[in-house]
């Protein structure tokens, strides 16, 4: 395989990221994780990956960033981590014609849904498929969404926007005048959104969202999360509902992220399924075709930042040829 083939993938998010080589030939490899608090910057990390022996000079780089990407300028929403792909392009080892492109985290998780193996999936509802879109939505330290179609991902930051109105009443309904701490999508559906929601539902204020949602899998007995865990799953079902009229997701909505992960993980999936399915309009119909899965590899962006970076150089390498 041709070295310049060989390219540096990334998925950066809040807390972690992850780092792994891949090619056409090799796949993935090389995979690590990096605790994103023992470090002060993103170079710092990607220059303890490079000091792994037997590196090669590298064809390119791609990055998922958890934050808005605005052409070569990125920008963590849950860290004080910025810059630009010029920057980072700067600190590692790349062939003459190598180039570190930065995309959005959820963008990625576009890039790879069609690469991605059953391993990866899990699903939630059959469905029927239908048109040629499918959405993503991220579910983890903060919230987002991106929209497949024809081989193309469209980037979004939908965390930031408000919740529906549909959300916030019954929102409102479960924790009365606390709903004023919900000013956002991602203030209710990410970490620290279900710890919020704990705590205005009477939880222990020190409980981190892995401890609730253990110990609502692990039925612990007279624990608040028996209460904090099915509303915010039927809260996101709600929420998940509203997003076929905005995305007509014909091809399915995958939902990924920790905090998804571990809630959909359990059997509140059926508070989550049937406010998905609850009829509430004209596409009422649309809405209970729509296939339904659960992204479970934690590192599935990564293969979405190979798909890419990989095309990527390919593409470089055909205009020198």
């Amino acid at each position: 395989m041709a070295t310049d083939l060989t390219v540096l993938v990334g998925d950066v998010g809040g807390s972690n990221t992850r780092l792994a080589l891949a090619g056409p030939e090799i796949g993935v490899t090389a995979l690590k994780h990096f605790s994103n608090d023992s470090y002060s910057s993103l170079e710092e990390v990607l220059a303890a990956y490079c000091e792994q022996p037997d590196l090669p000079t590298l064809g390119g780089c791609c990055l998922a960033v958890a934050g808005p990407v605005f052409g070569e300028a990125y920008r963590l929403t849950n860290r004080d981590w910025h810059g630009t792909a010029r920057d980072l392009q700067n600190c590692l080892p790349l062939a003459c014609d190598g180039r570190v492109d930065v995309i959005n985290d959820l963008a990625a998780l576009g890039h790879a849904l069609p690469v991605l193996m059953p391993g990866q999936l899990s699903s939630l509802r059959a469905g029927r498929q239908q048109g040629g879109q499918a959405l993503v939505a991220g579910v983890g330290t903060g919230f987002n969404v991106a929209l497949s179609a024809a081989g193309h991902t469209v980037e979004a930051e939908l965390g930031h926007a408000s919740l529906p109105e549909t959300v916030a009443r019954e929102l409102s309904h479960a924790v009365g005048k606390e709903v004023h701490g919900f000013a956002s999508v991602e203030e209710l559906f990410s970490g620290r959104g279900l710890v919020r929601l704990h705590r205005a539902l009477g939880g222990d204020p020190s409980e981190e969202g892995s401890q609730i949602v253990s110990a609502y899998r692990d039925k612990v007995p007279g624990h608040p999360a028996e209460r904090t865990i099915p509303i915010w799953a039927r809260l996101l079902g709600l929420f998940s509902r509203e997003l076929v009229p905005g995305y007509m997701p014909g091809q399915g909505l995958f939902l990924a992220g920790s905090v998804a992960r571990g809630v959909l993980g359990t059997d509140a999936r059926t508070e989550f399924l049937s406010a998905f399915a609850e009829p509430w309009g004209k596409l009422s119909q649309r809405a209970a075709e729509v296939p339904l899965w659960l992204i479970t590899d934690d590192a599935a962006g990564v293969s979405g930042t190979a798909r890419y970076a990989i095309e990527a150089a390919r593409a470089r390498l055909s205009n020198l040829a």
